[in-house]
């Protein structure tokens, strides 16, 4: 099995068409091998100084942590935010099965036609 560990990046962003952007980008790339989109969801936070209330949409993309760093560059590049959320969370656990999915959607070149049916 991959030594490898699965990695769960988060980004919000103020539409659904730019989470869905940037979630099939990441994929087709070949650097997540998938993107959930979820939303919309309600945002408070504090943007120079004011307090914020928003709508946003949530794209979290699962990769192996080898490939982190070049998703992320993706997202800075691609985010429409000054500063956007990129988190990115360590998966404790993992099934073999789901691991062995994602290795084979990872290895090889970016898709040029688009993404591969879901197996």
């Amino acid at each position: 099995m991959r030594d490898d560990p699965v990695i769960q990046v988060t980004t919000t962003v103020n539409s659904e068409a730019e989470a869905d952007r940037m979630g099939r980008e990441a994929v087709v790339r070949k650097l997540a091998a998938c993107a959930q989109v979820s939303g919309p969801i309600t945002s408070h936070y504090r943007w120079k100084g004011e307090l914020c209330r928003d709508t946003e949409w949530k794209v979290s993309m699962k990769t192996f942590g080898s490939m982190v760093e070049k998703l992320l560059a993706l997202l800075e590049e691609m985010h429409p935010y000054e500063t956007p959320e990129l988190v990115c969370t360590r998966a404790e656990s993992v099934s073999r099965s789901y691991i062995e999915w994602m290795t084979r959607n990872l290895d090889g070149q970016p898709d040029q036609a688009g993404m591969d049916a879901e197996e």
